[in-house]
């Protein structure tokens, strides 16, 4: 994650404004701010150890890692945020942080590659909030593909992509890729 593929859209310029992000009776999305760092950080460190192993981000999170390193990670999210170089959402069951969902640029222009993690006590609304993010992506963002990036050994996370009905297709280094296409609905 984080490698930054340069793009022509112009949802990665700093004109576009993201539309609204979806809500649901359970959960609902919000930009990732450094002011929901104690909450996001409760959500992560909750579930240290399954999302070290499943996402291999370099070891995140490390069984050491602090609030103020949270606090200085999303900094980073909420700029690129701003600068329209990535978006960073957080999946709020208020008053909890259950995940986090991340749109980054894909080899095509009018793609996307969606990440995402949910705390533990959350996996049952996995499916959901994949399924309502990315038919917010399709139908509210100006884009024809969003590829969903998992890692091959995360079976639980293939079962829910899977059970989406999304397709395999080629992802991002080190990753299975998902898709729909724009007539999900």
């Amino acid at each position: 994650m984080r490698r930054r593929i340069p793009s022509s859209s112009p949802i990665w310029t700093p004109a576009f404004e993201p539309p609204a992000p979806p809500t649901s009776a359970r959960w609902r999305l919000t930009p990732l701010h450094p002011d929901l760092a104690e909450i996001d950080y409760d959500a992560f460190m909750s579930s240290r150890e399954r999302l070290a192993a499943e996402l291999d981000w370099k070891g995140w999170p490390t069984a050491g890692f602090t609030l103020e390193e949270n606090i200085a990670d999303l900094v980073d999210h909420y700029g690129e945020f701003e600068r329209r170089e990535g978006y960073a959402y957080s999946v709020l069951a208020d008053p909890r942080c259950i995940g986090c969902v991340y749109i980054e640029s894909w080899t095509e222009p009018d793609g996307a590659q969606l990440y995402f993690w949910l705390r533990d006590d959350a996996l049952e609304l996995e499916g959901e909030v994949v399924s309502g993010t990315l038919t917010w992506l399709l139908h509210g963002w100006p884009l024809a593909r969003v590829v969903v990036a998992v890692r091959p050994w995360n079976h639980r996370g293939v079962q829910v992509l899977e059970g989406l009905g999304l397709r395999r297709c080629v992802g991002p280094e080190g990753h299975v890729g998902f898709e729909a296409d724009q007539s999900r609905s």
